[in-house]
């Protein structure tokens, strides 16, 4: 790792924070152990390969190396890669390299197990986690969850043979190259799941886009889709999230039988070998990656889009609307707020009320204006004509975030399973029943806030009944 290459990306983004309009908010820093750790991160964008070693760093002021497609280690590119810590998924010594890093703690790890982008944010199917790519599909990568594990066993297979059989220990030692056993047994692994949600997702031609198709011949039209959706998210001004989650301790997934006969094992076990616990320690992989997928999606930060873009793909109906529209969004945030596992973006924990009356924040106008630009929608008066095939035919991987992105929002909350269960319960509600149930909460809360002022403001002998001027 090279630190005069982490202080130059410092520079470099701050210098881009000087155009950009983005607006980074950290939560959850205090879930980050002084350990031994991996940093699993949905991958949305290229934005997090730059941002995430950064901030990380800024955070545990320690060295964040990450695994690169070996596609990228080209030129000056793989230079800077090389400079920055990053290891190419194909390295020989990959695996050995960040076991050693992990066990002696001079650097975390930063892990995309979704593999690559996922630019249409479709990441499950059947109720099971599966990465959708422009090859197919495929489930979340174990990587992440092996390499700790791996740690792990070795960390306390030292310490075992220490104890049992010194010049296994030393063998050890010798392997990983550390130069003391007591940093090595004073730390435990930890995975940190961590979840990044920008918004708004607006992709379109920006002076990015623009230059690149002026100076760049032939471009791709891959990079022409990255560059309009992650450049118009910095020059347009987008909200980033990035939460990091609870850590997972890897040393309990290590107590069963089979794994501990292994680290108690005398005879020489070399880094290559098939050990006997294999499929236990493929299994416990296995049950770590689905806790660590879970965990990055439960931390999604969701926002009005969110609600919007779920909500017009479950209503049933072609013509749909609009005050209809509002009024069904508007009681999908009241349960949001009454719901303390959810985290939620700024704009979602005041009143929502501004979404029956004025839409004075343009949270609808902003969302129906792409919906309308993209053809999802259509205007026939003051009802919304669906086009429900934009919500059930293929389309180009590489295109989604440009050419659907309200499917690629609904898509982004589809692991919320009680958010998607109370947004298809509300679509298919009756119109007289989501108007009832509306007014009924307006005027819930018009009592609750009267008591209050009542009894904040009431004056003994010159108040009038509590009666007098309540709503009713």
């Amino acid at each position: 790792m090279n630190r005069f290459a982490y202080r130059t990306t410092g520079l470099a983004l701050k210098a881009l924070a000087g155009l950009s309009k983005a607006k980074i908010c950290l939560h959850g820093t205090e879930n980050i152990p002084d350990a031994s750790v991996i940093f699993v991160i949905n991958h949305f964008t290229r934005i997090e390969t730059l941002l995430m070693p950064y901030h990380i760093f800024k955070i545990t002021k320690a060295p964040v190396w990450s695994l690169a497609d070996y596609g990228l280690f080209k030129g000056a590119l793989g230079t800077f890669l090389d400079m920055v810590g990053a290891v190419s998924t194909k390295n020989p010594d990959r695996d050995l390299l960040i076991v050693k890093s992990l066990l002696t703690g001079e650097a975390s790890w930063i892990i995309f197990p979704e593999g690559r982008m996922v630019k249409n944010k479709k990441i499950i199917e059947k109720g099971r986690f599966m990465i959708s790519y422009a090859g197919g599909k495929h489930p979340p990568h174990t990587g992440a969850a092996t390499l700790a594990l791996r740690t792990e066993f070795y960390r306390q297979r030292l310490a075992k043979m220490n104890e049992d059989a010194p010049e296994e220990a030393k063998y050890i030692m010798d392997l990983f190259q550390l130069d003391s056993i007591e940093p090595v047994l004073e730390k435990n692994t930890y995975i940190v799941p961590v979840n990044l949600t920008y918004y708004p997702i607006r992709a379109k031609e920006n002076i990015l886009s623009n230059l690149a198709v002026k100076l760049v011949e032939d471009i791709p039209e891959r990079a022409i889709e990255e560059i309009m959706t992650e450049g118009s998210m910095l020059l347009s001004g987008v909200d980033v999230d990035i939460r990091f989650g609870d850590p997972i301790a890897i040393k309990e997934y290590v107590k069963c039988k089979a794994i501990k006969r292994d680290i108690s094992a005398k005879q020489r076990i070399k880094f290559d070998d098939k050990l006997p616990s294999l499929l236990r320690m493929r299994k416990e992989a296995l049950k770590i990656m689905q806790r660590y997928m879970s965990s990055i999606y439960s931390l999604t930060t969701v926002n009005h889009d969110h609600l919007f873009a779920s909500m017009l793909r479950m209503i049933p109906r072609k013509k749909i609307d609009q005050t209809d529209l509002k009024r069904r969004v508007f009681l999908s945030s009241i349960f949001l707020k009454d719901k303390t596992d959810y985290h939620l973006h700024e704009s979602l924990k005041g009143k929502q009320t501004h979404l029956l009356t004025d839409d004075r924040f343009n949270k609808y106008a902003d969302f129906i204006e792409v919906a309308l630009e993209k053809g999802i929608l259509k205007k026939k008066g003051e009802m919304l004509i669906k086009d429900r095939s934009k919500f059930s035919s293929p389309y180009d991987f590489h295109r989604a975030r440009i050419d659907n992105p309200i499917e690629v929002i609904a898509n982004a909350v589809e692991p919320l399973k009680p958010l998607q269960e109370k947004i298809r319960r509300l679509a298919r509600q009756p119109k007289f029943w989501i108007k009832r149930k509306v007014v009924g909460h307006l005027i819930k809360n018009a009592l609750n806030e009267y008591e209050q002022d009542y009894n904040r403001f009431y004056l003994e002998g010159e108040s009038k009944k509590k009666e007098v001027g309540m709503p009713c």
